[in-house]
């Protein structure tokens, strides 16, 4: 049975729905993943690691896409996309799945996921291995 506070809280919804206020809702996030610029930090820190010996870089990465980012395909792919358009990959950049060779020629991630049907953690993967690729490539300065 209800206490008195909670018949009182139900009197006022309804004085306020007959006077057309809209109940107030806690605003929430619609997607609760990690933001683009903190997925493309992630995939840039985890190259930069990748390309200095560690690799669990590579085990970290998956994790976080295991638990964070299973049903946002689309987002990890934006993300792949946008760290690649920043580094000029050379055109005989050695990597086993062919991403490289694909961004050399002016591809994206997103097209050469969808061409080779690669899951979205196997394109973050391929991505950071090319970033790590290019970094250890670039001449020290």
């Amino acid at each position: 049975m209800p206490g008195n506070r909670e018949r009182r809280a139900a009197k006022q919804r309804r004085r306020d729905a007959k006077r057309g206020h809209a109940p107030a809702e806690a605003a929430r996030p619609e997607d609760p993943g990690l933001p683009p610029e903190s997925l493309q930090a992630l995939l840039r820190r985890a190259a930069a690691d990748l390309a200095g010996g560690d690799e669990g870089a590579l085990t970290e990465l998956r994790h976080v896409l295991a638990e964070h980012l299973a049903r946002r395909r689309e987002r990890v792919l934006a993300a792949c996309d946008a760290v690649t358009a920043e580094v000029s990959v050379p055109s005989g950049l050695d990597d086993a799945a062919g991403l490289g060779a694909a961004l050399a020629r002016g591809g994206t991630v997103s097209a050469w996921a969808e061409r080779a049907g690669a899951r979205t953690e196997e394109a973050a993967v391929a991505t950071v291995r090319v970033l790590a690729g290019v970094r250890s490539a670039e001449p020290l300065t």
